[in-house]
């Protein structure tokens, strides 16, 4: 299923407000904006050491403790 950019966007911001709430939505992107955040850099800060299926699984269950999102995560990314 291919989606549009708008699609996306409609999806990440329902996500975040669905999670966060209106007020916190709104930090989140303005801190995202004004840090120059990059998605693929901190998100390679957690996965590069990874070298196994269990290592993986590992890292999986770990953050599922530490993470206080309280929905069904359907996809790792």
């Amino acid at each position: 299923m291919n989606l549009s950019t708008v699609e996306i966007i409609d999806r990440g911001m329902k996500c975040l407000s669905d999670n966060l709430g209106a007020g916190e939505t709104e930090i989140f992107i303005s801190t995202i904006l004004k840090e120059r955040f990059d998605y693929t850099k901190w998100r390679h800060s957690f996965v590069d050491s990874i070298e196994t299926f269990d290592e993986l699984d590992a890292f999986v269950e770990k953050s599922k403790e530490k993470s206080q999102f309280q929905g069904e995560a359907k996809e790792i990314l």
